[in-house]
């Protein structure tokens, strides 16, 4: 995520790449999670397969409704979010959506410190397990390159006579 001042409004356009195409995926959870009858989750996994394709979508789908279950199980209030339907509300952000993003941004480029912080605010102050193994799993499989070390050459196997 980029950085942005605190007396402007936080706006999806600001967002990077990664983050732009996860908080409508995130918005859909919430609103399955927060009101069940809109069955968001449909429509969280078909936004997640339309934007990386099925195996992958359905993969990412799944660890972002597990990660905010993690969150929401470990957070004393409901999460704010704008309504993934309402045309106007999805170009701002709220403030849990922000943190949540940066969260995720932080664990993807493996920022602990910053990471620690943003778990804090969001579950009331305390650094939960879950949250952060979640998160990790969400931040590993949207930038897959990131958690594997670097492979060494494999030895080339070779007939000596």
């Amino acid at each position: 995520m980029k950085a942005m001042h605190t007396d402007m409004a936080p706006r999806a356009e600001q967002l990077d790449a990664a983050s732009k195409a996860l908080l409508p995926v995130m918005r859909h959870f919430l609103n399955a999670y927060l009101h069940p009858e809109t069955l968001g989750w449909r429509t969280g996994f078909a936004t997640a397969t339309g934007t990386w394709g099925e195996a992958r979508g359905l993969a990412i789908a799944n660890a972002v409704q597990t990660f905010l279950s993690a969150v929401l199980l470990n957070r004393p209030v409901p999460l704010r979010y704008n309504d993934p339907l309402d045309v106007d509300a999805r170009k701002h952000l709220t403030t849990d959506e922000v943190e949540l993003l940066a969260l995720i941004a932080a664990m993807r480029a493996d920022k602990t410190g910053h990471a620690r912080t943003i778990i804090a605010r969001l579950t009331g102050g305390s650094v939960k397990a879950a949250v952060v193994r979640t998160g990790l799993s969400l931040a590993t499989i949207l930038d897959p390159t990131a958690a594997q070390p670097a492979r060494t050459k494999r030895p080339v196997l070779r007939a000596v006579t």
